[in-house]
């Protein structure tokens, strides 16, 4: 299985917790450059975890809506109230 695989089974939340950690120990800059480096790669791969999460995410925050006997969906953005 790979690291991106998993990254399905971690919740946004907890990528998003190990994203902002893994930044602040790069910001820090105590890190040796490999480590460094391997810091970075885990961080893109969480970033695109959670951007992968959240597209699927808005795709399915869709409102049903029943118009003359048909079932349309609408992008909830585009809702107003």
């Amino acid at each position: 299985m790979s690291e991106d695989e998993n990254n399905d089974d971690v919740s946004f939340e907890d990528s998003l917790d190990e994203l902002e950690s893994l930044v602040d120990k790069l910001e820090r800059g105590q890190l040796t450059l490999d480590e460094s480096l391997g810091t970075f790669e885990r961080g893109m791969k969480l970033a695109r975890a959670c951007n992968k999460k959240l597209s699927e995410a808005e795709r399915k925050i869709e409102i049903l809506i029943e118009e003359d006997g048909k079932v349309r969906s609408e992008d909830f953005a585009e809702k107003d109230s």
